[in-house]
């Protein structure tokens, strides 16, 4: 048993004997001690009470940033999978890469202006499609060599085993490298993981983990996301442990509903409650498309709320004019004010995530060194 009373395998053992769900649960004793994880208990946020409190805990921490602290920038609206509790599968927008030179411009603004600022350089596409011809590593390259110094990359890890881009991970400036793979069993996790194939994914994941150990490297930090659905939340701790004995952290949040707009829903989201806070997604991040759209957050995919274009404006500019599209409005409860998108949004309610201890320095989102923001989403 490992770290947690977590499974350790083989290398051999987890490349040719994936856990079973039933498996994963019994190794951790969850028939007598359930889900440890609270998102895991699949209930209505908005219908408990501590939940709520928690909610209104991070409203209460909300304030106005002179950049934005979560920047995500989609160098490719391309996903070679279709997730279940994702809506790109009904994207309607063009899909292709951000072109290299907006890329430059606005990574050169941050560097100047806002070098701490986390930098997603990926919203509603698989970033290591792009690691082909090592565009992707060229384009976080050029990011550190401007200045920015807070790199966050998210993947699906279907193509870890390509183009040498497990390499070219470890030999990156990037602070947290994040696997969202949301399932530890093979049933489980190719579910969800729609085109995936578990012993492709989790062997790569595998040797990620044991060779950054081996090298001694301290970033980037390698994280197993876990977005929690009814489909998975019998796993969630099966899953942490499993991980957590591997080398990597863990994070577990509640399964979104991209804005309501297509057909992604979750039981946990209440969309008729009077209770509302201002949207930690819309107060805290921005998201800009590869085309250079600035749209209302890092929910909206679709892009159903646009302030300008980069192309044509400052990253600052855009940021300001989103100020009084969607954050002050928020801010000052003006709910008749706000975005048609955002009355019919619920993924407030997900806000915040469950983390272990932090164990490498600098690899949590802004919200977390906040310590009175961090004990209120657990």
């Amino acid at each position: 048993m490992g770290k947690g009373g977590g499974l350790r395998a083989s290398n051999q053992d987890s490349l040719f004997n994936p856990p079973s769900s039933r498996e994963a649960a019994l190794a951790l004793g969850l028939r007598d001690q359930l889900m440890a994880s609270n998102f895991a208990l699949l209930q209505k946020h908005v219908e408990s009470d501590i939940r709520r409190q928690q909610l209104l805990n991070i409203e209460r921490r909300l304030r106005e940033h002179p950049y934005p602290p979560q920047l995500v920038i989609e160098n490719t609206s391309i996903c070679n999978l279709t997730c279940i509790h994702c809506s790109h599968r009904e994207l309607k927008r063009t899909r292709r890469h951000m072109k290299r030179e907006l890329w430059n411009k606005i990574v050169e603004e941050f560097g100047a202006n806002s070098p701490d600022t986390e930098i997603w350089p990926t919203f509603y596409g698989e970033a290591l499609i792009m690691g082909y011809k090592s565009e992707l590593w060229d384009r976080l390259d050029y990011a550190a060599a401007v200045g920015c110094r807070n790199l966050v990359l998210n993947s699906n890890g279907t193509l870890l085993h390509r183009w040498d881009n497990i390499d070219k991970i470890l030999a990156s400036p990037l602070r947290r490298f994040i696997l969202s793979l949301d399932g530890l069993s093979k049933e489980t996790f190719e579910l969800v993981r729609e085109k995936a194939k578990w012993e492709e994914v989790y062997p790569a994941v595998e040797e990620l983990c044991r060779r950054r150990i081996a090298n001694g490297q301290k970033y980037p930090a390698i994280t197993a996301q876990f977005s929690v659905m009814k489909q998975n939340a019998h796993e969630v701790d099966a899953y942490r442990a499993y991980w957590e004995a591997r080398g990597a952290e863990v994070k577990v949040r509640p399964m979104l509903e991209w804005t309501a707009t297509g057909t992604v829903r979750t039981d946990t989201i209440v969309h008729d409650s009077e209770f509302r806070i201002a949207c930690p997604w819309g107060n805290n991040t921005m998201a800009i498309h590869q085309d250079g759209s600035v749209v209302c957050c890092a929910v909206d995919y679709e892009g159903k709320v646009k302030v300008g274009n980069v192309n044509e404006i400052t990253v600052k500019e855009a940021w300001r004019r989103l100020g009084e599209r969607v954050r002050r409005p928020h801010r000052e409860h003006r709910w008749n004010d706000i975005p048609d998108l955002c009355k019919g949004c619920g993924d407030w309610q997900v806000a915040g995530a469950e983390y272990e201890e932090e164990s490498v320095e600098g690899t949590r989102p802004f919200w977390y060194y906040d310590k009175d923001e961090r004990s209120a989403v657990g």
